[in-house]
């Protein structure tokens, strides 16, 4: 491997500087994140999008849930696999390139599908293929995007680039399922891949304009700078335990994101309906990530994260034996919600105890926690299959709330975490 010299990058990375999380300043004040913010928007509304469409063509195709869950699989696995390893990367590389190289490719990767949608020529085995060449994709793109959005901004501004850049893909849950679901049942699939190929294509292009991030020089191999990054987080107990409850929660309780079209169809509901259930999680969490946002848990932060991951949980063991979409609809905004306090709030506390030399690898690690939620609908579809999609979706939140009271109560670093980690116990 060649080495990429710029700054130099220490063997034992020492802990980050204490935030200065008092005086906060807005990301969007700042021009470059401006620019990648206009980009995300788009990119992220596209993923969305298009694993929407992905999910409603399987159905159409094959009706099985387990399909669902292999689809989600062909994209998860792939994903895990490139996540830690694009974090390595994106610290020795220039993280803007990466960013724009994977979005380029994503857009031809849905003009593709598009194409085999409109000629009628689409097989399951098509969306497997592309779904998989598209975890490829999204693994180098998510720690290359955790690595990079930090860079454009300063200290003071990192909580509020953190809340926002968490809120772009929930609120990209919000308006793409609902508008892409209204013009898919009208129009078809093929118009959904097509519409997905342009967001992804406009964050091409918005890493023609961001400025570089910088790399780190490394003298060593891929596999030792990797265990650099996972060694910082084993000997860090609060990052480890954070790490799991991610890992878990996204596999225990997400899944059920991915059964969507099988599960609304239980209550007679098609396209639309599907879109208005991705919006309905969508408005949840993105309401749960700004509320986040603008708390000061101080020595609570702890508390917050425990208690966001067990309402959604608990409220998702409702939504598994609701008696109606409407119901339905309005438990998943809360679910969600929960799910929104939990994420932004732990990402803050992950973002503010790395130091920025590792943190592509460090960040590359805690990424795979999407893809885990993704391949939580292989584990879902499967136990659907088996023992019915209700019964199904009730099994990851019952274990997750077991793993969150053992947390709570065997983890007091974890309980007394503190938005400043410089009064950490």
């Amino acid at each position: 491997m060649s080495e990429v010299e710029t700054s130099s990058v220490s063997s034992s990375p020492k802990a980050p500087a204490p935030a200065q999380i008092e005086r906060r300043t807005s990301a969007l004040s700042f021009k470059p994140f401006r620019i990648y913010f206009g980009g995300t928007v788009l990119a992220m509304n596209a993923l969305r999008l298009g694993a929407v469409a992905q999910g409603l063509l399987m159905w159409e195709l094959t009706g099985s849930p387990l399909s669902l869950g292999g689809v989600a699989a062909a994209t998860a696995i792939p994903m895990m696999l490139v996540n830690v390893f694009g974090g390595v990367f994106a610290d020795r590389f220039e993280a803007k390139l990466l960013l724009g190289g994977s979005s380029f490719i994503g857009a031809m990767m849905f003009v593709l599908l598009g194409v085999l949608d409109v000629t009628n020529t689409v097989e399951p085995w098509h969306i497997f293929s592309i779904a998989t060449f598209s975890g490829f994709v999204a693994g180098a793109d998510q720690p290359s995007r955790q690595a990079y959005f930090p860079s454009l901004v300063p200290k003071s501004a990192m909580k509020s680039a953190i809340t926002i850049n968490g809120s772009l893909m929930a609120s990209a849950s919000v308006v793409a399922p609902t508008v892409g679901g209204i013009l898919m049942t009208a129009f078809g699939t093929p118009l959904g891949f097509f519409i997905a190929s342009l967001g992804w294509f406009s964050m091409f292009v918005a890493t023609l304009i961001l400025p570089r991030r910088g790399t780190f020089k490394v003298q060593r191999s891929v596999l030792r700078d990797l265990g650099t990054g996972i060694g910082y987080i084993r000997s860090h107990r609060v990052l480890l335990v954070l790490l799991i409850l991610a890992f878990s929660n996204m596999l225990m309780v997400f899944g059920w994101i991915g059964m969507l079209p099988a599960f609304v169809e239980e209550f007679g509901g098609g396209k639309r309906e599907v879109g208005f259930m991705f919006s309905s999680a969508g408005i949840g969490a993105f309401s749960g990530i700004m509320v986040a946002g603008r708390l000061s848990p101080g020595r609570r932060l702890g508390w917050l994260i425990l208690g966001g991951a067990a309402s959604f949980s608990t409220i998702m063991l409702v939504v598994s034996n609701s008696p109606s979409l409407a119901v339905v609809m309005i438990l998943a905004a809360f679910a969600h919600f929960g799910n929104g306090l939990f994420n932004i709030s732990s990402i803050v506390a992950v973002q503010l105890r790395v130091p920025e030399d590792i943190r592509g690898r460090v960040m590359g690690v805690f990424a795979i926690s999407q893809s885990i939620g993704i391949l939580g609908g292989l584990w879902t579809g499967t136990l659907a299959s088996l023992i019915g999609i209700r019964a199904g979706m009730m099994v990851g939140p019952v274990i997750m709330l077991v793993m969150i009271f053992t947390i709570f109560v065997t983890q007091r670093k974890v309980r007394k975490l503190h938005e400043d980690p410089t009064h950490d116990e």
